[in-house]
């Protein structure tokens, strides 16, 4: 590893990708820490891919250099170091989400109506700015001691223009987190950064993955096929509110989520504000929630669903056995019915038992007197 690019002393690697790496870095002129992204080719490419690669992250240095936001990574230089392409950005000290995960952090509602917030403000800046992120997930969303929300890691960026570079038919992107789109190879638009955000504050708020699965195709089928349970299935006091603006953004269809940044944003605000969310375009005025329709009109269509207490995965509800974990299925409805059932003979028990006890000390009351006047004669 070179110890100096260009006027950054390497300090060490901090991570790696498909388009190179990324290194702790110094710049000599000012002293301050930065993050140091090189363009590293992978060497089993042939050299159209190297090339197109090269196309995509000079690209992506061109985009990201004309977006200034809060909540975007700032883009301090870009340059060539002996042949070397590099991209020297801003250093976050912070943890990302999937680091506050793994150390079992709880995120509030208001937490992650925050964190949407951001992220939406940053990537409604990127949208304008012609880029798709393409690979949103707890990994590359980093907070600051500060509070601040910083979008991280544009190192698969599609830029909207280039038509060549990341063609349909590419599947790119973290499987857990791909919109079905992405997972088929189709053409990506900005609302899937909108799904992934989606699936990411699903995440936040249940602590469970809605696509998951034990291998990489399992969870592609499950993002382009499976249907999640609702928040609540999770958390008991989330919003009906907040279900239907997640609901809305994992949508499969991207027609019927939402179009753009700041609209997700707009309904985040609305959640946190206690107040009634805006209607999506095609929704009865009459304040019928068209997503409920929807999902009663699925269920009379493909009959009633019993989700899986251990992974959440819906099943059929004549399934005895989960289709993904594999562990027997708890019918939540019959342990409702079962303790329903116990509730209403619960006061019955107590007076049959009051009645035992009492008829028992009379027997025994009985039995020590004829006792005592038998030994008495």
């Amino acid at each position: 590893m070179a110890e100096r690019i260009a006027h950054y002393e390497i300090v060490d690697v901090i991570g790696q990708g498909s388009m190179g790496k990324v290194y702790r870095a110094r710049d000599e002129r000012t002293g301050g820490l930065i993050a140091l992204k090189v363009f590293f080719p992978d060497t089993t490419l042939d050299e159209q891919q190297q090339g197109d690669l090269l196309a995509r992250f000079q690209k992506e240095a061109s985009a990201l250099t004309t977006i200034t936001h809060e909540n975007v990574v700032a883009i301090q230089e870009v340059g060539s170091f002996v042949g070397q392409e590099y991209i020297a950005m801003e250093f976050l000290d912070g943890p990302n989400l999937k680091d506050l995960l793994a150390m079992g952090v709880t995120f509030s509602l208001e937490d992650a109506i925050d964190i949407g917030v951001q992220v939406l403000a940053g990537l409604d800046a990127c949208h304008r700015g012609g880029v798709i992120h393409r690979d949103i997930k707890p990994a590359n969303i980093v907070k600051l001691p500060n509070g601040v929300v910083k979008l991280a890691d544009f190192g698969i960026a599609r830029i909207l223009t280039d038509a060549t570079i990341s063609r349909t038919g590419t599947v790119v992107g973290t499987p857990n987190y791909m919109s079905p789109e992405q997972v088929k190879g189709d053409e990506v638009t900005p609302r899937s950064d909108l799904f992934s955000l989606g699936v990411v504050l699903y995440e936040l708020l249940t602590r469970h993955k809605p696509f998951d699965g034990e291998n990489i195709t399992a969870i592609m089928y499950n993002v382009v096929n499976l249907t999640p349970p609702p928040l609540s299935f999770y958390v008991e006091d989330v919003p009906e509110a907040m279900e239907q603006v997640v609901e809305r953004a994992i949508s499969k269809n991207p027609e019927e989520r939402y179009a753009s940044a700041r609209e997700f944003q707009r309904d985040l605000l609305a959640v946190d504000a206690r107040v009634p969310i805006a209607p999506a375009a095609g929704d009865k005025p009459n304040g019928v929630d068209a997503s409920a329709v929807k999902r009663n009109a699925g269920k009379a269509a493909n009959g009633s669903v019993t989700y899986c207490v251990d992974c959440g995965t819906a099943n059929h509800s004549k399934s005895i056995i989960c289709s993904r974990c594999h562990r027997p299925l708890l019918k939540r409805d019959m342990a409702v019915s079962f303790a329903e059932r116990v509730y209403q003979i619960a006061p019955e028990a107590r007076y049959d038992r009051m009645l035992t006890v009492v008829l028992n000390t009379v027997l025994a009351v009985i039995i020590f007197v004829l006792l005592y006047l038998f030994f008495r004669g």
